[in-house]
């Protein structure tokens, strides 16, 4: 007999809670531990299926979209990522996989530059989001502080390392819109615990990375290896007006597909992981990976 699809949860995420001294942007040395920002401030949500939404949102109309497009790669070969091998294998056979979800996604597209991926595993249960934005020991877990992976200063710095900046200059002059898109899939089993929200902002008009975004810079930042070099992160400050989506149950046969910057500010997508309220006392570690790709439209 198949499940219920429920409608909605509840559960608690992070966001931008200011800094210590008082000042517009934060900092954190990763190599000391020193910050001056202040721990993330919870929020309780409450969380819409986007199984049950209709119309459901589209990565072309709202920014983000649910997929149900499988892979081909076994859960082993995710996890051999960690080896230089594996690496390999992802980058080549899973990056290939990924870019034709993304021209499916979008009708098609007429560049896509794969940029790097990222894998996450959670073990045991609730973690409180009242934590140090800068928590060495989080890396590789799932973030349940609400953000966005980067603007266009950081953006820019991304493509440029990826193309140079001759070349990168060219494409902007080339294309009206570009961005970062990202496509999530968990590992092995549904992702049930610490599922990813997305924060709609449709209803902000408004809404831009100066007035929604907290900057927090780094030094000695080691997540520079394997995500290219990025000098502050974004972390998104709340909003009465925000709409909380997710995807109860998402299984590894489907994937998220999302703008994480894009150079229009309405499909930027802040995202989290959060703690939901309804996840089962047994549900296993949540296990994923994400692909991110330079997107240019």
């Amino acid at each position: 007999m198949t499940a219920a699809v429920i409608s909605s949860t509840t559960g608690v995420l992070g966001m931008w809670d200011g800094t210590t001294d008082g000042k517009e942007h934060g900092y954190m040395d990763y190599a000391t531990g020193e910050t001056n920002v202040n721990r993330p401030k919870e929020h309780k949500i409450e969380v819409h299926n986007i199984r049950n939404i209709d119309p459901k949102p589209t990565l072309n109309n709202n920014g983000y979209q649910l997929v149900d497009i499988p892979t081909a790669v076994t859960t082993e070969q995710f996890l051999a990522a960690k080896t230089k091998e594996g690496k390999a294998f992802i980058e080549d056979v899973y990056f290939k996989e990924c870019g034709k979800v993304i021209q499916e996604v979008t009708g098609g597209v007429d560049l896509i530059l794969p940029i790097s991926f990222r894998m996450r595993e959670q073990k045991g249960g609730h973690q409180s989001t009242n934590e140090k934005l800068g928590s060495t020991e989080a890396r590789f877990a799932p973030r349940p502080i609400a953000h966005l992976d980067r603007d266009l200063p950081t953006a820019l710095t991304v493509l440029e390392e990826a193309v140079g900046k001759d070349k990168a200059q060219e494409l902007l002059s080339k294309y009206d819109r570009w961005a970062q898109v990202n496509v999530w899939r968990p590992i092995g089993t549904p992702a049930t615990m610490w599922p990813l929200c997305f924060i709609n902002h449709d209803r902000i008009p408004e809404w831009n990375y100066d007035s929604h975004v907290g900057h927090v810079y780094s030094s000695n930042d080691p997540r520079n290896a394997d995500r290219g070099t990025k000098s502050y992160d974004c972390v998104v400050k709340h909003d009465a007006r925000y709409e909380y989506h997710y995807v109860d149950n998402l299984k590894p046969e489907e994937c998220l597909v999302f703008c994480s910057f894009d150079s229009i500010p309405k499909f930027a997508i802040p995202h989290s992981a959060f703690w939901d309220n309804n996840a089962p006392a047994d549900a296993p570690d949540r296990r994923s990976i994400e692909m991110r790709s330079l997107v240019f439209f």
